[in-house]
């Protein structure tokens, strides 16, 4: 199997968030009938987090990331990527993990940088980050 590459991660992740909806806020019960309307009315809490060790390796059962945001009542919401067959975390990981070190920057912020493309994409913005008091690290151009 050839490596994933950007656009295959953002296309892969966000087919699996869309199959997430409708969704209801556990405190007000707020209906969230799809990706975009939970993207509209909810605010990001951070980076997305992820719990598995990925230093030396992917584990062969990880747990995957965990994106968390604000119910307009205040509720904190996550998605998790439980549903994602292992198979498929893997490898998500395994590009993850070879695209933080070839671009020199943490997991999180990558994982950062694909929930905002996968924002954009749903939401037909340009790209602009969504979640709160975030600052990004912007990777100096290589020469030559």
């Amino acid at each position: 199997m050839a490596p994933l590459n950007e656009d295959e991660v953002v296309r892969i992740v966000r087919s699996y968030l869309e199959g997430l909806f409708p969704r209801v806020c556990p405190r007000c019960g707020r209906t969230f009938e799809s990706l975009r309307e939970y993207l509209k009315v909810t605010t990001h809490l951070s980076s997305p987090v992820i719990y598995d060790d990925l230093t030396d390796e992917v584990p062969q059962r990880p747990l995957g990331p965990i994106s968390m945001a604000n119910c307009p009542c205040g509720t904190t919401v996550s998605i998790t990527s439980r549903g994602i067959p292992t198979a498929t975390m893997v490898e998500l990981l395994t590009w993850a993990r070879q695209e933080s070190i070839a671009r020199s920057i943490g997991l999180r912020e990558l994982l950062s940088h694909v929930r905002d493309r996968i924002d954009a994409q749903v939401l037909g913005t340009s790209g602009e980050p969504r979640t709160a008091k975030c600052k990004t690290r912007r990777r100096a151009p290589s020469a030559g």
